[in-house]
């Protein structure tokens, strides 16, 4: 069987080199150009003022609070609502159904906050992708937060003077559905929808009652939201089965999205108690006014620096590999768009530009993997065409491994996070699972399709039938003929050399990876460790001021307010109040216990000592509970653990031959050490732990394990090809060896590119952008350590072990 496999693959790879020819990659390389170029700059008509969007562009992408700033809305309960009776059950019920109704939106950036002193919820999402004004009544009705649905006996024709709907008997709410959704009245003549709606068992039982009543006395009943009647039906017939429907006024394409609309308010939930609006401003972007054009400019260079070297060192398949990873770059964009169709746009936050990081950095590796393996091909004598085919053939097993695990963790993050169980508290780690999920799959069209086609229709070529141009000497392979087979490779010799010997190293390397984490560890506990307000609970002080205050001024406030003494790292955000038309400054960090007078005293003297031309003054205070509390770090324990127990089993079926779930542990041994030295980075460098540091983790647990997989894969590929000739000392020193330049230059090239944002975010002044590409450039350097230092090393210790046990 494993023969005629053998056989198999071969035919359709020859089978596969007869269809490409010479213009296979200008098809190629047009169709990804073409895609490109369509999927960033998007399709738009425009008639006078109004614009429509055809096809979604990089400028129709939804930006996170973090980079483009958004809305805060402060909701509720009316000033004649006993708020007494305010529990913080209640506030945590109405807060859950916002979340759920954001969601629904598919706004997967938010922050709801609730402050139980003043009963209210305060709500911060995004900008929609295509605001140049804020509009606060579209704002806040693309949330719905403040529709209640209630059935109620009778119907409006039935209020006498003075009466209000609420005298009207109540039979349903909210609480009693189970599901609603949308259908299409068959029977109409025009385009006409309604609103099905599946009852719980309570509902069920309250509605045949209420129907039987009124089938009685030819009665209706009504269904309001908040106060306005929707529908008022008369009732002819008593209904058991649970089933209800809202029709009347869904006509048309219209009708139909307010159709849908009003379901997925119902899907959210009933609001235990009415909210209304109590304040209503912009945000300015958490992460600096500047953030998303630092980003976008970092992102350009940190792509010119990865092309001039792909190029200069890879060459001709360097060229390929630039082509190949402007589209994967572009297909991510287009699916965060809602490009493909499979999705509605999404939020692009800080979290999900990590998933794009890491997708481009296993992008390059792919390209550096194949690049790599046809450069030893060539060393080993092949033809340019054997070696274009081994190239990839051999390097696709490292790149499908490696691509695997790193879908496994994507999977479980967007499972964990995202709305299979309910709304997700943190729905940016979603996001982050959701681009790196895109970038993996367009890693494999791209890195193991279109450059394999590209390449090959290049080396048809006369003038590209050069070994120099695929990194091989200029006298190193001479290539045969089209039609020709290519000749066999020699019997693989045994190495006498196996380059740098890291296994004698190994005992250094765990002591010194071991004092950092005990150090850190000690730290934790002495000094602590700063913990943002998402995650802990803390306050917020809004100001009124007059004037500009941009990022230099808010910069003056932090270290103003650092001054005092005794106060976490803050974040500070501007904006205006649609309330009361004031400019608004928010100062926000995270707190143990609620603000005394003593303290709130101190802080309001340096704010107004920091910005003496501005006329702060202190407007509110609010003590608000954490938006992503104990649920967020039980889903993030539940994420860990799952992802940690898949791949470890992943590994043990995939690498049997060199210790199956041995190799897996090991794997995930060296996971929990990039994270504790990474960790280290925030602590000794007095960051706070928030949405910067989770996304420089997640991207850490992909990044990691694909340096691991890679040395497993060649040190599974050299125990089939030397055996017992070489001892496994030798095995591991041979396969990090052969594997380290690919590991350093896949390290060295997005390192560059975290390195460049971090420059250009320094230099146009959004440094708190630096909180997440700095401890990224170090964990990757972690990363790479742990990787070629602990790994190969601790598999020979288990390797040594396992010896001296079966002697």
């Amino acid at each position: 069987m494993r023969q005629y496999i053998c056989r198999q693959v071969k035919w359709s790879e020859l089978h596969l080199k007869k269809k490409i020819g010479k213009p296979v990659f200008f098809v190629v390389a047009i169709l990804i150009i073409a895609f490109t170029l369509l999927s960033t700059l998007g399709i738009s008509t425009r008639y006078g003022d109004n614009e429509t969007t055809i096809i979604a562009g990089i400028d129709d992408i939804r930006w996170g609070i973090d980079i483009r700033g958004g809305v805060n809305v402060t909701f509720g309960a009316p000033d004649d609502y006993d708020a007494s009776t305010i529990t913080q059950d209640d506030l945590n019920a109405a807060k859950s159904i916002i979340e759920t109704r954001l969601v629904n939106q598919n706004i997967n950036d938010y922050e709801v906050y609730t402050d139980l002193a003043a009963n209210n919820i305060i709500v911060r999402f995004p900008w929609q992708a295509d605001d140049t004004s804020f509009d606060p009544e579209s704002a806040v009705k693309e949330i719905g937060a403040t529709a209640m649905l209630s059935f109620r006996m009778g119907y409006s024709g039935d209020l006498q003077d003075g009466q209000t709907y609420e005298d009207l008997e109540l039979v349903l709410t909210g609480k009693d559905v189970d599901k609603a959704q949308v259908g299409r009245d068959t029977d109409s003549v025009t385009d006409s929808y309604f609103v099905h709606l599946q009852l719980n068992d309570s509902g069920k039982e309250a509605f045949k009652n209420a129907t039987a009543t009124a089938k009685e006395t030819g009665g209706r009943i009504s269904i309001w939201m908040d106060d306005q009647e929707i529908s008022a039906p008369t009732v002819s017939a008593v209904i058991s089965d649970g089933s209800a429907s809202i029709s009347g006024s869904f006509n048309g394409d219209d009708g139909l999205d307010e159709a849908k609309k009003l379901a997925d308010m119902i899907n959210g939930g009933s609001l235990p108690f009415k909210l209304e609006i109590k304040n209503l401003s912009t945000i300015s972007p958490i992460l600096g006014t500047g953030a998303r054009d630092a980003m976008g400019l970092a992102g350009v260079i940190a792509f010119i620096v990865i092309a001039v070297f792909m190029i200069v060192y890879y060459r001709l398949p360097g060229v390929v590999a630039v082509i190949a990873l402007a589209g994967q770059i572009a297909g991510m964009f287009a699916a965060v768009t809602g490009f493909f169709g499979f999705n509605a746009s999404s939020t692009l936050t800080i979290p999900g530009i990590a998933g794009i990081i890491l997708s481009v950095g296993m992008g390059v590796d792919g390209n550096v993997l194949s690049a790599e393996r046809i450069r030893e091909e060539l060393k080993a004598g092949r033809t340019i065409d054997g070696a274009i085919k081994n190239g990839f053939q051999r390097g696709f097993t490292a790149i499908l491994d490696s691509n695997l695990t790193v879908i496994i963790v994507a999977v479980i993050l967007m499972l964990v996070f995202g709305t299979a169980f309910g709304a997700s508290t943190d729905g940016t780690i979603f996001s982050f699972g959701f681009t790196l999920l895109v970038g993996v799959i367009m890693n494999f069209i791209m890195a193991c399709w279109a450059t394999r086609m590209m390449t090959t229709s290049l080396s048809r070529f006369k003038c590209f039938k050069k070994p120099w141009l695929y990194g091989g000497e200029k006298k190193t392979a001479v290539s045969t003929a089209d039609n020709e087979a290519a000749p066999a490779a020699p019997a693989p010799a045994v190495p006498t050399e196996v380059g740098v010997d890291f296994v004698s190293k190994r005992k250094i390397f765990v002591i010194i990876s071991s004092a950092v984490i005990v150090l850190t560890i000690v730290c934790t506990f002495v000094f602590g460790v700063k913990v943002d307000i998402r995650f802990k609970g803390g306050s917020m002080l809004t100001y009124s001021y007059t004037g500009d205050i941009g990022d230099a001024e808010m910069n003056t406030v932090k270290s103003a307010i650092a001054e005092i003494g005794n106060v976490p790292e803050v974040t500070v955000t501007t904006g205006t109040s649609f309330t009361g038309g004031l400019n608004t400054m928010v100062v926000s960090f995270a707190a143990d216990e609620k603000m005394d007078d003593e303290m709130l005293n101190s802080i309001n003297a340096a704010v107004e000592g920091a910005l003496p031309d501005n006329a702060v003054e202190n407007i509110d205070t609010t003590n608000v509970s954490a938006s992503s509390g104990s649920s967020f770090f039980i889903s993030c324990l539940v994420a860990v653990i799952a992802a940690f127990v898949l791949l470890a089993v992943y590994i043990a079926f995939r690498f049997q031959k060199i210790g199956g779930l041995s190799a897996g542990i090991i794997a995930i041994i060296c996971l929990l050490h990039d994270v504790a030295i990474t960790y280290a980075v925030y602590v000794f460098g007095g960051m706070s732990l928030d949405s910067n540091f989770m996304a420089v983790i997640l991207t850490l647990l992909g990044y990691s394990i694909n340096n691991t997989i890679i040395i497993y894969d060649r040190l599974r590929e050299n125990r089939a090809k030397y055996g017992k000739k070489l001892t496994d000392a030798q095995l591991v020193n041979l396969s990090i060896n052969q594997t380290l330049p690919r590991s350093i230059i896949t390290t060295a090239t997005t390192v560059c590119a975290m390195i460049s944002v971090s420059i250009v975010c320094a230099l146009m002044g959004t440094t708190s952008i630096l909180t997440f590409s700095i401890p990224l450039s170090i964990g990757m350097l972690v990363g790479f350590y742990s990787s070629v230092c602990l790994a190969g090393p601790l598999w020979i210790w288990v390797q040594e072990k396992r010896s001296k046990k079966n002697a």
